[in-house]
């Protein structure tokens, strides 16, 4: 297989871009993801790709549940603030202010967010899929188009 074609033509796969985030105790655990999609109606059931050396997979793990925050357009700037660590002080996550839901960090500056419980792990390649169920779901604001990967400069894939 020719690898930049590989890399060309799965880099066409749609994604759309996420920060999910988690806690545990005192531990709190965010990052940007782009691997996401539901897999189930019934029940509904998400699956997401996280990478495996990533402290959001390592407490993710421990904690069992979190949050998906879904971006709107124009949100490109808040997503790049989740792709390093994190950073957790004063009530903010990498900048962004969250409240508690269910023991959960929820951001406020996304439109739309579903809480989620992992149901399932599995470990291929550099990514571990977790499978969760959707515990609650939400819409914060008015309505806008979600952002998606391919709206930006960025990609993930190949």
């Amino acid at each position: 297989m020719d690898p930049r074609q590989r890399k060309d033509v799965l880099r066409n796969i749609t994604y759309g871009l996420y920060v999910t985030t988690t806690a545990q105790g005192e531990a709190v655990a965010a990052a940007g993801v782009s691997w996401l999609s539901q897999c189930s109606f019934e029940p509904p059931l998400v699956m997401m790709a996280l990478r495996k050396d990533g402290a959001l997979c390592a407490l993710l793990r421990r904690s069992g549940r979190g949050v998906v925050h879904i971006l709107g357009e124009g949100q490109a700037a808040v997503a790049k603030s989740f792709f390093g660590p994190t950073k957790h002080e004063a009530g903010t996550i990498n900048g962004q202010p969250y409240k508690l839901e269910e023991g959960q960090p929820v951001l406020g500056a996304f439109p739309w967010y579903f809480h989620f419980e992992v149901r399932e792990w599995v470990d291929r390649g550099d990514h571990s899929i977790a499978v969760a169920a959707v515990t609650g779901a939400h819409a914060t604001g008015e309505a806008t188009n979600p952002l998606a990967l391919r709206d930006t400069s960025w990609s993930y894939g190949g």
